[in-house]
């Protein structure tokens, strides 16, 4: 089973001229885009050639009927997820596109597309079928040092990030706008859940956009902010998240009174609440398509014992959050 990955992490090659993901993640964020496919079964990263020319990155030149082995970087990511979603049946065959958090070396990113296969893909009633993760480089040194540093590199990867977005919407218009390309809608669904740090991704992600005088694009269904280290007010006028809901449908944003890793926010000196601990400062009737759960009475009644204290990762260590979330896909 093969599902699909975006990253700005270092790519290395071995002595026979073969490209691999930097494994351990201590890398700075960069600016270079890679796309690819991890197959769970077979543990296994493919990383497609980056392009050559300026044509293997026009869309509108994609015909249905190529060997996607032929394309190229984002080309070939596209066209591969497209052609996976429309063989799907009509009820099925969304994709979760997925931001980690920090401390994050690529056997936990490896960990993150097992779990999320497990419980978002692999049971019958939710309509997901592939995942999608945005994955960036980080640090491994002793927190709260190593807080600070993925901290930064979180919001290099934003900016990078809000290339693939902008990728993605002239995909849209280059391969399925035009009536003459005779490419069908698969009439399926994006999601995007940002766990942790990485909502300051997505932060970062998304005031890229708006720099660049981009309206932001109704790409997904539904935007799912789990533990969210970012500051609880970011919804308010002048807030970051203020425009995200240009983005999807809905907002559910997913929060635990005890989140005992938001704890290490307080070793940067930056003391505001955080939303992934207490929700939004302040509940907006002219937002009704934001939603909050309160998760802190949930029981963690998976993973390992570290996950279960920390009151973190309760996407993946509550059944009862899981199915809170597949519910409101």
């Amino acid at each position: 089973m093969k599902h699909y990955f975006i990253t700005n992490r270092e790519i290395i090659q071995d002595s026979n001229g073969n490209e691999h993901i930097r494994p351990d993640g201590s890398e700075r964020a960069g600016d270079n885009l890679r796309f690819g496919t991890y197959d769970i079964v077979d543990k296994k990263f493919d990383i497609f050639p980056e392009p050559r020319t300026e044509a293997d990155l026009a869309y509108r030149v994609i015909k249905p009927t190529v060997n996607n082995e032929q394309l190229h970087g984002s080309s070939r990511f596209f066209k591969e997820l497209y052609d996976a979603m429309i063989a799907d049946s009509v009820l099925e065959g969304d994709v979760l596109v997925f931001i980690h958090g920090f401390n994050t070396s690529l056997k936990s990113v490896e960990e993150a597309f097992i779990s999320l296969h497990e419980n978002y893909v692999k049971p019958d009633d939710n309509p997901i079928k592939h995942i999608v993760i945005l994955t960036w480089p980080g640090q491994k040194k002793e927190i709260p040092l190593h807080y600070r540093n993925d901290k930064k590199d979180a919001e290099r990867s934003g900016e990078a990030f809000a290339r693939s977005f902008e990728k993605l919407i002239s995909f849209f218009i280059e391969f399925l706008g035009p009536a003459k390309t005779g490419n069908p809608a698969c009439g399926k669904n994006l999601h995007l859940m940002a766990h942790s740090m990485g909502n300051r991704v997505l932060k970062h992600l998304v005031i890229e956009l708006l720099k660049e005088r981009h309206n932001l694009p109704d790409l997904f269904k539904s935007i799912s902010l789990v533990a969210a280290d970012v500051e609880y007010d970011i919804f308010e006028y002048d807030g970051a998240f203020r425009k995200l809901i240009d983005m999807g449908d809905k907002i559910n944003i997913y929060y635990h009174r005890s989140d005992n890793i938001l704890d290490i926010s307080k070793y940067t000196k930056n003391f505001t609440n955080r939303l992934g601990r207490v929700g939004r400062s302040r509940n907006d009737p002219n937002q009704p398509s934001i939603q909050e759960f309160d998760c802190t009475a949930y029981p963690q009644n998976k993973g390992d014992l570290m996950e279960r204290k920390g009151d973190h990762w309760y996407y993946y260590t509550s059944t009862k959050a899981i199915e809170l979330i597949k519910a409101n896909f």
